[in-house]
């Protein structure tokens, strides 16, 4: 078993992904909470939200720029 280095997304990306899926939601910002992050290249980042029980991914890159929102 080995395990792999898994880079995590800066908090403020995180937080703009938060905004962006409270945006795309209409669910209060307060009430959605990142649950995981991953880095997908060198300049993307994945993260996983929870909005009040609804999973939502969002794309997110180095330079702050939300890609995509979408439902899990």
């Amino acid at each position: 078993m080995s395990r792999t280095k898994v880079e995590t997304a800066p908090a403020d990306l995180q937080l703009l992904c938060a905004n962006a899926v409270a945006k795309a939601s209409g669910v209060d910002s307060t009430k959605i909470l990142p649950v995981s992050s991953s880095k997908l290249d060198s300049k993307t980042y994945q993260v996983e939200l929870d909005a009040s029980g609804k999973k939502t991914s969002c794309l997110v890159d180095t330079d702050g720029d939300v890609k995509s929102v979408e439902p899990v």
